[in-house]
């Protein structure tokens, strides 16, 4: 093997191989960024009333597009997510929106309203850096499908960790649901990720020692042979094996049970095998890391898997409860906060703890009871708040 420098890039290529080499790199120079937004933006100050303490357990993945959302909307939605007494709130970078016309143009513009009026409502940002802009992957596949070449997502990540650690950005998860050909086009390849994660990580850690780097949250799959979705057991010990490990500080899972309820005990359920999956860490040697449930929920909609807003409260309280009884799990965020559609067959839509309409379902109650147990140090309850 021998080292050579692409676009700013410490890549390793073996000599007389054709192709993109998908050996784990150890460093990554940090290469300047040379465009970036016309929009001036500043961190905001540290408020002369401190907050009060937020559940570190605790988060949203809100499940709307917040960029997409007014000035006005978006302070609403936060305001009502920061009510809560939640620490963490999950937003997708999105490479192929903030890079997406060429490899030389970046627009931070929605990235940095999200991340700024975030801070205001002193939330912290778990940074879901994902998807591929056309010009970096091959013709005719969708953004879920990998780069082409890894280094390209490395440089993307590295621009995005110079912009905003010094807004105080520390958490990263690296892709979401790896696993699934839904997330990664056309089946999961669980070296081809590695490959992906390494190079990201290095590039964090090159501007920010100190992060947190969490491995793409993996979707509940079992194995397929035609290779459309791996386990979560088999896909984190392939990561293992093709040298992943020293990448993550946390590994990523989708802990998502429903239509049955978090202590349903079976294989296929995603959130009673979680510490099946711990299993796999401590045989790594890594049982000093957590397990970050960086999504879980219910849809009240229709469609298949659906359920009723008394169970999505029920499966709420039962999965923070089962979750923080667990010493090795970390944060568990709650996918979504508002329902994307009103859609009555569209399963998707309905995910939320308030309706499109701003109706508040009762797992929104739940959810902030949660929280302030979690904040005042007490057990969690095991029913309704209003039981």
């Amino acid at each position: 093997m021998v080292a050579v420098a692409l676009a700013g890039t410490l890549v390793a290529v073996a000599a007389g191989c054709s192709g993109v080499d998908r050996a784990a790199p150890t460093t990554f120079t940090v290469p300047a960024v040379t465009s970036r937004s016309t929009t001036t933006t500043t961190f905001p100050s540290t408020p002369t009333t401190l907050p009060p303490p937020r559940a570190e357990q605790a988060g949203v993945s809100p499940g709307i597009s917040l960029g997409g959302l007014s000035g006005t909307k978006l302070n609403d939605a936060l305001d009502a997510i920061a009510a809560t007494g939640v620490r963490w709130l999950r937003v997708d970078f999105d490479w192929s929106v903030i890079q997406h016309r060429n490899p030389q143009q970046f627009n931070w513009t929605r990235t940095d309203r999200i991340v700024d009026r975030a801070a205001e409502h002193n939330l912290s940002i778990i940074a879901l850096v994902t998807y591929t802009p056309a010009w970096a992957r091959p013709f005719g596949t969708p953004d879920k499908s990998p780069p082409s070449n890894p280094d390209a997502f490395a440089t993307f990540v590295s621009a995005a960790a110079q912009r905003y650690a010094a807004k105080g950005v520390t958490s990263w998860e690296i892709w979401n649901e790896p696993n699934v050909s839904t997330f990664w086009y056309p089946r999961p390849d669980p070296e081809g990720y590695t490959a992906l994660l390494v190079r990201a990580a290095a590039a964090i850690r090159a501007v920010d020692a100190t992060a947190t780097i969490i491995s793409g949250g993996l979707s509940p799959a079992s194995d397929q042979g035609n290779g459309s979705q791996i386990d979560v057991r088999t896909f984190l010990a392939r990561v293992y094996a093709a040298g992943g490990g020293r990448a993550f500080d946390a590994v990523g899972m989708h802990p998502y049970s429903f239509p049955r309820l978090p202590s349903f005990p079976a294989d296929y359920n995603a959130f009673a095998s979680t510490p099946a999956l711990y299993q796999v860490m401590v045989d790594h040697g890594d049982a000093a890391k957590q397990i970050w449930g960086t999504e879980i929920g219910a849809p009240t909609g229709g469609g298949g898997g659906s359920v009723t807003e008394a169970v999505q409260e029920q499966i709420l309280i039962e999965a923070y409860k089962e979750w923080n009884a667990w010493p090795f799990a970390g944060p568990l965020i709650w996918f979504a906060f508002d329902d994307a559609g009103t859609n009555p067959t569209n399963r998707d839509d309905h995910y939320g703890l308030r309706a499109a309409d701003g109706r508040e379902k009762p797992a929104l109650a739940a959810f902030r009871g949660v929280v302030r147990d979690l904040i005042a140090g007490q057990p969690l309850r095991s029913e309704s708040p209003a039981g």
